[in-house]
């Protein structure tokens, strides 16, 4: 199957073993008033495949990406114009330098979130993909988009979870954790990788 100009054969595939992390942080504490951390990001309801597979396989060819590559367009486009899901551009120096997918509990385009402390709710979201362009790694942006990705979060929920590898970027664990995010699960995985030509 080719998909954005990368080849994948179901023939050539490979081994890895790596470790596994499931981490959730709370965004009871994040200041939903601070502006300046959505000017970065352009918020979207649906992304079209081509785009989707250009992100993401620009920014996870090297850490084995690959799931989508192998779905339907029908499949696809279901799972971007989901109603409960945003997807995130990162911008910086007017061009995309990364991306997020952010998984609510309820459509994000619905009533906000109750902002009294004496409001007793518990709602979960997922920071199901968040990641750089090669290009922007190492120049200090990911925590800023980040920041972004919490702050817009904690309009509709409490807590966020993402899961990570030992496989992502090295920086990708240490940042997380930076922002609040704390380790709830952790287990070594061992799974089969189609080769990426």
């Amino acid at each position: 199957m080719i998909r954005n100009n990368m080849i994948f054969s179901d023939f050539e595939i490979e081994t890895s073993s790596y470790t596994y992390y499931k981490l959730v942080v709370s965004l009871s504490d994040v200041d939903i008033f601070d502006s300046s951390y959505h000017e970065d990001i352009f918020v979207a309801r649906s992304w079209t495949p081509e785009y989707f597979l250009w992100c993401y396989n620009t920014i996870g060819h090297d850490y084995k990406w690959w799931y989508f590559n192998y779905k339907t367009d029908v499949e696809l486009y279901e799972y971007l114009n989901d109603p409960t899901k945003e997807y995130i551009t990162f911008m910086n120096e007017g061009k995309p330098s990364g991306m997020a997918i952010i998984k609510y509990e309820d459509d994000p385009a619905g009533p906000r979130r109750p902002l009294s402390p004496l409001d007793n709710i518990d709602s979960m979201c997922n920071l199901e993909y968040f990641g750089l362009f090669p290009d922007s790694i190492g120049k200090g942006v990911g925590k800023q988009f980040l920041n972004s990705c919490l702050t817009r979060a904690a309009l509709r929920a409490n807590r966020m979870w993402v899961y990570t590898t030992s496989l992502d970027h090295p920086a990708a664990l240490p940042t997380y954790e930076s922002l609040g995010f704390q380790i709830t699960e952790r287990k070594i995985v061992d799974e089969y990788f189609p080769q990426l030509c």
